[in-house]
């Protein structure tokens, strides 16, 4: 799972409901895979993942200095 392999986490809208934010991760699976995952920080701090895709080029370089 890419939330254990330490991603890169970033604010990236205010949510509807107080708290509960949409968030971007860029990780990495287990098999080298590399993944952004657009979820929303529940106020239980459980993450409801919205939507999910492979890395562009471009968020792979920045994943890369940024790890």
């Amino acid at each position: 799972m890419m939330f254990t392999r330490r991603p890169i986490f970033s604010k990236i809208e205010r949510g509807r409901i107080k708290g509960e934010h949409v968030y971007r991760a860029l990780g990495q699976t287990e098999k080298g895979r590399h993944i952004v995952a657009f979820f929303i920080y529940k106020a239980t701090h459980e993450a409801l993942i919205v939507s999910a895709r492979d890395m562009t080029d471009k968020e792979k370089k920045y994943y890369a200095r940024k790890r």
